[in-house]
């Protein structure tokens, strides 16, 4: 059951995601705003990440069989260092386009 209802709040939260980015990143480019298009960039991030966490849920919620006597609880932990890995390359990539504005308007 937990796995049900896991799923459903990810789904919900994968549409909020998809909504919320596409205003943020619409408005960003209509207000000329790095940060806002920024924060949709962010956003949808979190889409990739919720997609992530849902094939984890679902990878390790498998029973144990022949190759994987143990079962498949490992799978939480490969979706947890994947998204860490995403958010550090988003947090990198925002970072980056930041300075380089910073550094083009200073010059």
């Amino acid at each position: 059951m937990e796995e049900k209802e896991a799923i459903k709040a990810s789904k919900v939260s994968i549409i909020s995601n998809v909504v919320l980015s596409v205003f943020k990143l619409i408005s960003g480019i209509i207000a000329n705003s790095s940060a806002m298009v920024s924060d949709a960039v962010h956003s949808l991030s979190d889409v990739i990440s919720t997609i992530i966490v849902i094939i984890g849920v679902k990878a390790s919620n498998k029973k144990s069989d022949k190759s994987h006597p143990y079962g498949h609880e490992r799978f939480e932990c490969v979706a947890s260092i994947i998204l860490s890995v995403i958010l550090i390359i988003t947090g990198l990539g925002i970072g980056i386009s930041g300075l380089k504005n910073i550094i083009s308007r200073r010059i």
